[in-house]
């Protein structure tokens, strides 16, 4: 599956290009990742379910940013979806990361829905790269593929240190230059690393931090390089055909390929500054912060500071 998603990510980037569109490929693409990751089940029942959870959870996220142009009303429209993603299964981290990425990537004067309509482009292209890939399993006679374990919601308390994390992640944002590129990594570092349990969210950790260093050093050499268009694309589509495949292995090797996908597609057809890859990696250090402190440090602190009371 993998390789059909990859090559639907080629196609975007390099339709796009082709017809002389290359400033719709950032909006597409980005609608395509978010449906597309985390993977998608081998399972039909399973895959279509995902995909139409994802594909609804952009639309709307999208719809309300459109509808949204104060800085506090979106501050607290990221907290919301965060909170929701968190409760409401098969959604996670894609409603927050919607939004924020989404705000970003919006024209200041877009209005109304007909300014969605890439992202839903987006969206369509990863069933298309799905239903190619069913149909070819198929064809080599391959029988159902292993059930799909279903997700649980994650509970309550689960769902306010998401908030807290992410509105201090939101803070801390504001807080940063005006003229900063990359703060909204910042929160989007958070959503990412924060699990349901200490244990999970302690091996998140271990592996965005470390995957995120590698990640970091082959952005800054892409971007830096500035390579033709077409090396940029083939180089984009082979990382992540390596992020799709070896996602499920370890996470860590998501880590280490996706960055330089991210970064290419936020700022497609043109290219961010070589350095924006250590940018990212620090705002990713200081969402790992936040997490640590609201996951581990707040949990011991708190009895301890209500005994004194």
């Amino acid at each position: 599956m993998g390789a059909a998603l990859a090559v639907g990510l080629g196609v975007i980037l390099c339709g796009t290009a082709l017809s002389g569109r290359a400033e719709w490929g950032s909006a597409i693409g980005l609608g395509f990742v978010l449906t597309a990751v985390p993977e998608i089940p081998t399972a039909w029942r399973p895959a279509v379910h995902t995909m139409a959870v994802r594909a609804t959870t952009v639309m709307v996220a999208g719809t309300l940013v459109v509808s949204m142009h104060n800085a506090v009303v979106l501050a607290t429209l990221t907290i919301a979806a965060s909170i929701v993603g968190a409760l409401v299964p098969g959604v996670g981290a894609t409603a927050g990361l919607a939004v924020v990425l989404i705000s970003i990537d919006l024209d200041r004067d877009a209005t109304g829905p007909a300014a969605l309509w890439p992202y839903l482009v987006g969206i369509v292209i990863v069933f298309a790269g799905w239903v190619v890939w069913f149909a070819a399993s198929r064809l080599r006679n391959r029988g159902e593929d292993e059930p799909t374990a279903s997700s649980a919601p994650a509970g309550a308390a689960h769902a306010v240190r998401v908030g807290v994390a992410v509105g201090l992640a939101v803070l801390m944002a504001t807080l940063l230059p005006a003229d900063m590129v990359g703060g909204h990594w910042l929160v989007t570092s958070v959503l990412l690393t924060i699990q349901p349990t200490q244990s999970r969210t302690g091996q998140r950790l271990a592996q965005r931090l470390s995957g995120n260093a590698v990640g970091a050093v082959i952005a800054a050499a892409l971007l830096g390089a500035h390579p033709p268009a077409p090396v940029v694309i083939g180089l984009t589509v082979m990382l992540f055909l390596l992020a799709m495949a070896l996602r499920p292995v370890n996470y860590t090797w998501w880590a280490i390929t996706g960055p330089p996908v991210l970064l290419v597609i936020s700022e497609y057809p043109g290219l961010f500054p070589w350095y924006e890859g250590a940018v990212r990696l620090a705002m990713n250090f200081a969402g790992a912060l936040i997490v640590v402190l609201i996951v581990f440090v707040a949990p011991l602190a708190a009895p301890m500071w209500l005994r004194q009371r």
